[in-house]
């Protein structure tokens, strides 16, 4: 099913919303089916932010962009750590006793919910020590 970009309307508390480049998904023949849940989710968040930043009536327009996570700092060095001891998640997974998904959910660059107690029994896998680093937020400047 191909997918394109169409605008979605809506008039919420007086305020026309309109948001271009919602990413849709129409059946072969032409016939529009609608948005993804990810794309609903992000076309409510966008309508809120809207309404909470618009005069009381009026008409907004907004453009549709896909919002990416950042990727989690802690995957990101479960990974580093794997690369350099040269051993793969379906080792880790052995060696703890658990399925090679379950490790590669902990290395998803996605997964933000990595325990203290897995931290630890990784690092015992991998012959490492787990060290946690607290250091002030960067401020973005003023512009």
């Amino acid at each position: 099913m191909p997918i394109q970009s169409t605008t979605y309307q809506t008039q919420q508390r007086g305020v026309r919303i309109t948001v271009t480049g919602v990413p849709t998904t129409f059946s072969d023949d032409g016939e529009e089916l609608g948005f993804d849940l990810k794309v609903m989710r992000q076309l409510d968040a966008l309508v809120q932010e809207a309404l909470a930043q618009a005069p009381e009536s009026g008409a907004v327009e907004l453009a549709y962009a896909e919002t990416v996570p950042p990727p989690d700092p802690v995957s990101l060095e479960l990974r580093r750590a794997l690369r350099l001891r040269k051993m793969s998640g379906a080792q880790v997974a052995q060696q703890l006793g658990v399925t090679p998904p379950v490790v590669s959910r902990w290395l998803s660059p996605n997964y933000h919910q990595h325990g203290m107690e897995t931290l630890r029994r990784i690092a015992d896998a991998l012959d490492m020590d787990v060290e946690v680093k607290l250091k002030p937020r960067e401020r973005k400047a003023a512009s």
